[in-house]
Formats: C-alpha cells, structure tokens, sequence
C-alpha cells in the first residue's frame, strides 16, 4: 500500500507523519530553521498523496514539495471535511483546530467531544455528537502567560517551564509562585472548562493534544484520553475524506 503524507507547518515547528492507512509509519517533529532535513526522510518511502496544513511560506518552500511530484490538497476552511463546520467564521478558524477535531471525529463518532490542544496557546473545541462543531475557546499557554509576566512587568523573570513536574500550590519565591500561578491556574481553567461541557452535555469525550498534552491529562481526572499526534492523525482523517 502507497503511503499518504500529513505535514503540519507552525509558526517554528513543523510536525509530519507518514501513514500507511491509518497507521503512522514514520513522525518527525522539527523547528522551522532546520525543517530541510526532513526532506530525506521523505525520498524513503512510496507517497501517494499529502495534505498540507500551512501557516509559514517560508519554512513550507524549504520542504520543496513540488520536487516529490504527487498530489496535494491544501487545507483551508473550504476543504471538505468529516465534520459540519457550524463556526460563524470559518475563514478565521486555525487550521491546526480543523484537523484536530477531524481527528477527534473518528476516534469518537456519536459521541459530544471536547478537544483541548495544549501548546502556545490552549484551544478547547466541542464536537456534537451529530457531528456539528459549534466553537470553543482560546487561551494562552504556559509558557505565553510566563512570556507576558516578563513583557509586561519590570521586575518578573522571564521562565521557561519544562512541564516535568507539577507546582506546588504555594510558591516560596518570586519563581515558584510564577509557576504555580501559571501552571496550576491552567489546571484549575481546564478543569472548569470540563465541568461546565459536562453540565450542558451528557456522555462528553474530552481528548488533549498539543505539546504539553502528556503533563494535563495526568493532572486532570480519569476518562480523559491524550493524543499527542490528534491534528497529523485529522489531517491524514481529511486526506481520506476527501479520496486521495
């Protein structure tokens, strides 16, 4: 079987995998600065078709994606897609949240979903179990929220947090109590978020993806699945949908 291909473009990362059916073969996560050498990884296996998800031109003419010759569908909000977009604005929405609640969609059809994706910024979205999607919400991460502590004080450190162990509610210097405000604030955030879907929708799957996606949902309460790979595995989810 011929391989299919989904690469992510971020604003400094960019994340591929290669699929065969819905298996990922291979995944690579790379900065922008050195997204070249992924090209070849790519010369190895047998592509059929890729989906691109692209928010960085520049990175994105260093893959040289023409040069593999193959077709290629580019995800915008008018790609068709295994869910109904019921956003008022689906020519604003991140593509990185379409691909994702693709992937939520097949992992958990029939089924009210709330998909959390935890990197720079924190976005909650909600899938009906009808397969309508209505929105959500967006926050910023915990390494924006240390960045505009330091921004927009004189005083406040600029932190990076490795997301290896959880803060202790009461911090004893300046930097612990940064984090704890930050970290365990998030904590508390995604936890209200979860109960208020969970008052207005019965049988609710809630999925975490994104960077910190490990470090959440061990903190959270029990039932909730993380997949690190949510968004590459939605958008081989559209490449599928869409025939390729």
């Amino acid at each position: 079987m011929k391989a299919r291909l989904a690469i992510d473009i971020g604003n400094t990362r960019t994340k591929f995998a290669i699929f065969e059916g819905r298996e990922i073969l291979h995944s690579s996560s790379l900065k922008n600065d050195v997204i070249e050498l992924n090209n070849d990884i790519l010369k190895n296996y047998e592509i059929s078709a890729l989906i691109l998800s692209s928010v960085n031109s520049e990175a994105e003419d260093k893959l040289q994606l023409d040069n593999l010759n193959i077709p290629m569908l580019r995800l915008n909000h008018q790609t068709a897609l295994p869910f109904r977009l019921e956003y008022e604005s689906p020519d604003t929405l991140g593509k990185d949240r379409i691909a994702a609640v693709a992937g939520a969609s097949v992992q958990f059809p029939n089924h009210n979903t709330l998909v959390i994706d935890a990197g720079t910024c924190v976005t909650y979205d909600f899938l009906t179990a009808e397969g309508g999607y209505l929105g959500g919400a967006i926050s910023p991460g915990v390494q924006l929220r240390l960045r505009a502590m330091n921004s927009y004080t004189s005083k406040l450190p600029l932190l990076h947090w490795e997301g290896a162990e959880r803060p202790q509610t009461i911090g004893n210097t300046t930097i612990t109590s940064m984090l704890s405000g930050v970290v365990n604030g998030l904590i508390s955030e995604m936890r209200g978020f979860i109960d208020s879907y969970e008052k207005q929708y019965k049988t609710l799957k809630i999925v975490i993806t994104g960077g910190d996606a490990n470090f959440f949902v061990k903190e959270l309460k029990n039932g909730i699945f993380a997949d690190p790979n949510l968004v590459l595995k939605g958008l081989n989810e559209i490449l599928i949908y869409n025939g390729e």
